[in-house]
């Protein structure tokens, strides 16, 4: 269900797209199929290379590099239907399995994460498409813990209003 996500979202025609990370945010309409958007981070941290700000959709083709898929459970985003799934991002499996059309772009977006794997939660709607990729900022970060206490930073991308 996963892996196959990105093709579902990208199969509309276009979509809403909010992202933020702890001290930025940017903002837009996605148009599919294409390069992506480059969106411009607002905010105290605009300046700061956040990749998942400026192209949203490349968070979007890296979920293609999805492993250790675990079901988490379902909740609502943005008043729709999804589950959650836990996952790790092998960043790699993700360019590969990325179309030509926006590998250029998936793969600047990979050389900017700066590590060969992450964590990644990602909802999934009853249609199959992403409705939330969340990542840490700092990619080498490991997932934490139920008695963890600290709380790791994040960066939220949601896609909505999906237009058939």
């Amino acid at each position: 269900m996963v892996r196959s996500a990105p093709d579902r979202t990208l199969g509309a025609r276009s979509a809403q797209v909010e992202a933020a990370a702890p001290d930025a945010s940017s903002a837009g309409t996605v148009r599919f199929p294409g390069p992506g958007p480059e969106l411009e981070p607002t905010g105290p941290g605009a300046g700061t290379n956040y990749p998942e700000l400026r192209d949203p959709l490349a968070m979007v083709d890296l979920v293609r590099g999805a492993l250790e898929v675990v079901s988490y459970g379902g909740t609502a985003v943005r008043e729709a239907s999804t589950f959650r799934y836990e996952t790790v991002i092998d960043v790699e499996a993700a360019v590969r399995a990325t179309p030509e059309a926006r590998k250029a772009s998936v793969r600047a977006t990979a050389d900017r994460l700066g590590s060969p794997a992450f964590y990644a939660d990602v909802w999934v709607d009853t249609d199959g498409r992403i409705r939330r990729v969340q990542v840490p900022v700092e990619k080498t970060t490991k997932r934490p813990g139920n008695r963890d206490r600290s709380k790791p930073r994040l960066i939220t991308v949601d896609l909505f209003a999906f237009e058939a």
